[in-house]
């Protein structure tokens, strides 16, 4: 595994740990990180989020992440020894909706063959 993978994992950790045990606002909502791409100069860092609920709470989660890069920054600065801290851009995963609207689709025609 290459040096910038490793920091990509070690920083999908810690900002899944930040988002889930430190963010407080009442508008987030569950929020699991499932793939960080950092970029080879570690100035950016592109973070995917599947989000439960409904649209609003997603856009809603989405916000609260965009107020929230400032803290998230500060929190990963005190436990990683970056140079500089990546620029954070949160972008929705939807491929676990997918997923389970695929299996819903696959169980609902299993029930309709027998």
């Amino acid at each position: 595994m290459n040096r910038s993978r490793k920091a990509g994992e070690d920083l999908k950790r810690e900002i899944g740990f930040i988002l889930n045990t430190r963010i407080k606002d009442p508008r987030m909502g569950f929020v699991t990180v499932t793939d960080v791409k950092l970029s080879t100069d570690y100035h950016y860092l592109d973070v995917f989020v599947s989000i439960m609920g409904t649209e609003k709470a997603v856009g809603d989660t989405l916000v609260v992440l965009k107020q929230c890069d400032g803290f998230i920054k500060k929190n990963l600065k005190e436990r990683f020894r970056l140079r500089s801290m990546p620029e954070i851009k949160f972008i929705y995963d939807d491929s676990i909706d997918k997923g389970i609207r695929v299996t819903r689709l696959l169980e609902s025609l299993d029930k309709g063959e027998n």
